[in-house]
């Protein structure tokens, strides 16, 4: 299996003859577009043409070189899989308009490598060197003009920034945004980069997919109980407001099972310990995961159990469950124990 690493200068340098030739006919298939109607929804990737291409694996294209993905001292020169989401819903660029698409995703910095070329970071040329290698896999731009404002209050810009590092629709560079789609026989892969100065620039690579939803099993005091009685502890994932200590309506939900728990089990004494993943800092997370604790400590307590048949304790992200290397497994991170005291 390959990934595709850019030459640059080979859309860079434009002489005369055969390679002028060939890159002012290059420039006009990347012009090429799929009409849409007024509806963004109305996209139809049946248009797209199929490419027989072997795109290789996720996410396809390294960055060009001299450059690199994220912050350069890092970048091992691959992508890491704790920087793809296995599933993410990104809003991508069509004739101007916003259409979401969901799977997998990564998104990501484009910064130049000056150890290796204490040139400016050149926009253009990096532009040609993604639309060469997009072309190339049989890709086809399917945008490369201004979103208007009005297409971004339409969406809403809290659906559009998030607060991931990379996001490639950017505020101040609506004019700017290049769109693209590759279709093969079995693949779906969108991609869409943002160079906003002689600095930097964003991109998102996403493979469309449907989601594999995990199943969701009730939380019941029953099941808490059994799962006390045979391990000293039960493990719960308790849902929070989004880096916050409170407690959503389905929280409140398990939090109503832990009170029947101790009001059928009057000896029973419980440690409530919270848990978190990796994102943030430890002393941030440690504060969360007892503040979170401690929500649960003030329902119960607030609703009649004695306090003396309880205690919090948060240990952040000190004990994970399972490494936090993808969106499943800080899941699993993010939970509160039980633990029979």
């Amino acid at each position: 299996m390959k990934k595709i690493t850019f030459v640059i200068l080979s859309v860079l340098i434009v002489s005369c003859g055969k390679k002028k030739e060939e890159v002012s006919t290059a420039q006009e298939v990347s012009q090429t577009s799929v009409k849409t109607s007024e509806n963004s929804d109305e996209f139809d990737i049946a248009k797209i043409p199929v490419s027989d291409k072997d795109l290789g694996v996720f996410p396809y294209l390294n960055p060009p070189e001299n450059y690199c993905y994220g912050v350069c001292s890092n970048w091992k020169g691959a992508v890491e899989q704790k920087d793809i989401k296995d599933f993410d819903k990104e809003y991508f660029a069509v004739n101007g308009k916003l259409i979401p698409v969901e799977g997998k995703a990564l998104k990501v910095v484009i910064e130049k490598n000056r150890s290796k070329d204490p040139a400016a970071f050149n926009s253009l040329l990096v532009e040609k060197a993604y639309e060469k290698a997009i072309l190339d896999l049989g890709g086809v731009q399917v945008n490369n003009v201004s979103v208007a404002k009005e297409e971004i209050d339409r969406i809403g810009k809290e659906n559009l920034m998030s607060a991931t590092y990379g996001n490639s629709i950017d505020f101040n560079g609506l004019d700017r945004i290049k769109t693209y789609v590759i279709r093969t026989n079995s693949k779906e892969v969108w991609i869409q980069f943002s160079l906003l100065n002689e600095e930097s620039g964003k991109i998102t690579i996403l493979e469309k997919a449907a989601a594999e939803v995990p199943k969701v099993e009730k939380i019941t005091s029953s099941q808490m109980k059994k799962d006390i009685n045979e391990s000293g502890k039960a493990v719960l994932n308790i849902n929070f407001d989004n880096n916050k200590a409170t407690l959503t309506a389905d929280g409140k939900i398990v939090a109503d099972e832990i009170l029947k728990l101790l009001n059928e089990n009057p000896e029973l004494k419980l440690s409530i310990e919270g848990h978190t993943d990796n994102n943030g800092t430890k002393e941030h997370n440690k504060k969360l995961s007892l503040d979170r604790a401690t929500t649960i400590y003030t329902y119960l307590t607030d609703k009649g159990i004695k306090s003396d048949r309880l205690q919090t304790k948060g240990f952040g992200q000190d004990n994970p469950l399972a490494a936090n290397d993808s969106d499943l497994n800080k899941a699993k991170n993010r939970r509160v124990e039980l633990v029979k005291i």
